[in-house]
Formats: C-alpha cells, structure tokens, sequence
C-alpha cells in the first residue's frame, strides 16, 4: 500500500511539473511556440561574410597591385537575387571571390580573385606565388555590368568533362561559375592558362 501511495505522489508530481513547463513556453513567449516561429529563427541568424586575407595576399595587392581593388560586395551579385535563397544556401562572398590552390603544381599556395581598377573595369586574375611575390595571369575581362553575377570555385586535381571533351587536371584548376547558368574551368597547363566550358 506504502509503494502505491509512493508511486501516486511520483506520478502526480511529474505531471504537476509538465504542466508548469507548458506554462513557461506560453508566458515567455506571449505564443506558443507554431511552425512560423521556428521557421523565422532562420531570419535571425547572422552571417558574417566578411572576406579576411593572408597577410601576404594583402599586402602583395596593397603594394603591387595598388590601382585595383576586390570587387565589392556591392558589386558582386545584387541584395535581390541573395535574398532569394535561404541562408543555408545562399553564396557567400568570402567563399566565392577569392579561391586558394596550387594552380601550377610548384606546391606553393597561389590565388585567383577578381580585380577592379579605379575606372570600374572588372578582370579575373590568377597570381602564382613565387619567391619575391607572386607572378600575375590575366584570365578574362568581364563585362561592363551593374553586377559581376560570377562566383569562383577551387576545383580538385582530376577528370573534369565539357565541350564533348575531358582534360585530366594535375593540378589545382579555377572554376568561374556564372550563377545559375554555366561554368568554365581555368586549368595551368605548359606555361599558360587554358579553359574549358563546364557542363551542369
């Protein structure tokens, strides 16, 4: 009878407690919590996008490269289109206008990024690092447009197949990739850059 009235007490208690806990969510909230609620956590989250350089890719562009800048944030793809993906996927500026690899196969960390001179015009460079620095290659030039709407990839040694072709990468390549359109991939191979037209 003891162990009867023990497990009654338990019981009742456990469910006094659940009880309170309903309660709580209720009266900290002002709502209950509903599937509009946790949907919107997701507006509230911060991302911070902020492209932070190497040193010596800073100071190399700051000394060598002083009449150019990074393309802007502002520049780059418009408010309007980003805000069109959820955060999880959304492209981040940090990732996709500056890319890291060894593009020649020396074992040295070179980069690529796009680079505006102060009259607005846009071109893609690749910089191979070398032991004063790092040696320049023009890719491309971009168009003169509101936006760059183009966002840069690091692509693996390996097969990489377009334009009814394979090219077998030894080392780092460059992926340019035009938002949901197409790509080209930028590959270092006997002494010069060469492309190829990805297919998605």
């Amino acid at each position: 009878m003891k162990k009867l009235i023990i497990l009654f007490t338990v019981l009742c208690f456990v469910i006094s407690c659940q009880k309170d806990d309903k309660k709580t969510i209720v009266s900290n909230n002002n709502t209950p919590p509903n599937e509009n609620t946790l949907t919107n956590l997701e507006d509230n989250i911060k991302v911070n996008d902020t492209l932070i350089l190497p040193d010596k890719i800073s100071d190399f562009l700051e000394t060598k490269m002083s009449d150019y800048e990074i393309v802007p944030k502002e520049k780059w793809l418009p408010k309007e289109y980003l805000e069109k993906f959820s955060l999880s996927l959304r492209p981040l500026y940090k990732d996709d206008i500056l890319v890291k690899g060894d593009f020649n196969g020396d074992g040295e960390d070179d980069f690529a990024t796009f680079l505006m001179d102060k009259k607005g015009s846009i071109k893609l460079y690749a910089f191979h690092k070398t032991s004063s620095g790092y040696k320049r290659y023009e890719l491309q030039k971009e168009e003169n447009n509101d936006f760059l709407g183009v966002g840069l990839e690091t692509e693996e040694p390996g097969f990489i197949y377009g334009g009814n072709k394979e090219v077998g990468l030894e080392y780092n390549g460059i992926n340019y990739n035009i938002y949901e359109k197409t790509g080209t991939t930028f590959y270092f191979d006997s002494g010069r850059y060469r492309e190829i037209l990805i297919n998605y």
